[in-house]
């Protein structure tokens, strides 16, 4: 009986060890099971001033240093290992940086951009009246000027059909505007000037004509918003956006079209407005972090060329690129880029452009645009460049934006050459 008792007791303790071992067993996998899944749903981008949104990188509170240079790129690396390298060309960047400082510009901004893909190849700007400002090419305070001939030249051709070498009769200096030139007057209409000639000279008594003979306000602000104006662009750093504003007044309509109207710009905004016309009327989503490592050297992210938005079809692109192309040959900077002038790594490249300028109030002072491309036929670099001068004239947008090309193609020019050498 005393046995019975025993194997009893010895076979109640065998399950309840059993089961004691079970819990502990089911408790360690629960354990390790919330472990892993922690560490596969942890953020790669804790500690750093990095966050995913929408797909894309952004950046919080942070602005790059520029001051780290790996393997000729820009890098931020960060406590916890993780790494960002960006796309910017250090040759590009240096370049028109000591460009900016040697003419000590009162204020500077110049932007590159792969039109193809949207990678941003140079953010640079320099300001000798606000040494500590930052971040002058995302700002959009400043007046478009003749830049928004861009928009306007896309409204007429695409929307109008109205040809490039359009004859359009008019009166008085081109460089004023007042209602009594853009109205149609046959008797006193006696100088002409085709369309694109009139983009190239920077004709702002066509471009008025242009808009209140073809446009109308809403056609002309639905243009600027394909441009993407009045509508935010995404990138890493925040960008001001441009606003256009309008209304429906033929004055309003006749000066916005020709650049004297409220709207404004930042240089990030016209590299891409020009980026649009090179990459064949589609506008790629800006990115300036080319691929971020964490600690183990494994890609955590990369920057996937994005279409932004189609702004014209391609035929209008390839008209406007054209029209830019008179611009550079025998309009408005061409002496600035006559060939013998030109850095010889430029001197066997097309270029195409716009310039702008116009009297601005924050910052004051006079203010200097070109929008540029190059090779013209297959864009592969978009350039945007702005000075503000006043009262003393130092160099013209044009003057830095040629800089910023020929540190580019210079830089390409040794790629290619030491890859040759391989």
């Amino acid at each position: 009986m005393k046995r019975k008792n025993r194997f009893r007791r010895d076979n109640k303790r065998r399950r309840t060890d059993k089961a004691a071992i079970f819990f502990l067993g089911a408790l360690f996998l629960l354990s390790i099971g919330t472990w892993v899944s922690g560490a596969f749903n942890l953020d790669p981008f804790n500690d750093t001033p990095l966050y995913l949104h929408e797909g894309a990188l952004r950046f919080q509170d942070f602005s790059p240093t520029l001051d780290q240079i790996e393997g000729e790129r820009y890098v931020s690396r960060f406590e916890n290992g993780v790494t960002a390298s960006y796309t910017l060309n250090t040759t590009v960047q240096h370049s028109v940086k000591s460009y900016f400082e040697k003419y000590d510009v009162p204020y500077g901004a110049f932007v590159a951009i792969a039109p193809k893909t949207g990678k941003v190849l140079a953010l640079v700007d320099h300001s000798s009246r606000e040494p500590g400002v930052k971040d002058l090419f995302l700002r959009a305070t400043y007046p478009a000027a003749s830049l928004f001939k861009v928009v306007t030249a896309a409204a007429v051709v695409e929307k109008k059909g109205i040809a490039p070498d359009t004859s359009i009769p008019y009166r008085g200096n081109f460089n004023r505007l007042k209602p009594a030139y853009w109205r149609d007057n046959p008797r006193k209409d006696k100088l002409k000037m085709s369309l694109s000639d009139a983009f190239a000279q920077s004709n702002n008594v066509i471009f008025a004509k242009v808009a209140t003979r073809w446009l109308d306000t809403s056609t002309l602000i639905s243009f600027g918003m394909n441009f993407h104006f009045n509508r935010p662009i995404p990138f890493e750093l925040p960008v001001e956006v441009s606003r256009i504003e309008m209304d429906e007044t033929e004055s309003s309509l006749a000066k916005t079209a020709a650049g004297f109207g409220a709207v404004g710009l930042s240089p990030l905004h016209a590299a891409l407005l020009g980026s649009a016309i090179a990459n064949k009327g589609v506008m790629m989503a800006p990115c300036m972090v080319d691929f971020v490592k964490n600690s183990a050297g494994k890609k955590i992210y990369e920057c996937v060329p994005k279409p932004l938005n189609t702004v014209v079809s391609r035929e209008t692109a390839a008209i406007l690129r054209e029209m830019m192309g008179l611009t550079v040959k025998k309009g408005t900077v061409q002496n600035i880029f006559r060939r013998r002038k030109l850095d010889r790594s430029l001197r066997k490249i097309k270029i195409g452009g716009k310039t702008g300028s116009l009297r601005g109030k924050n910052p004051r002072g006079r203010y200097s645009w070109f929008v540029g491309m190059a090779p013209l036929e297959d864009p592969e670099i978009v350039v945007a460049a702005m000075v503000v001068n006043d009262p003393l004239w130092r160099i013209v947008a044009a003057q830095a934006a040629k800089e910023g090309l020929g540190a580019y193609f210079k830089s390409q020019h040794e790629i290619k050459k030491e890859v040759a050498q391989k």
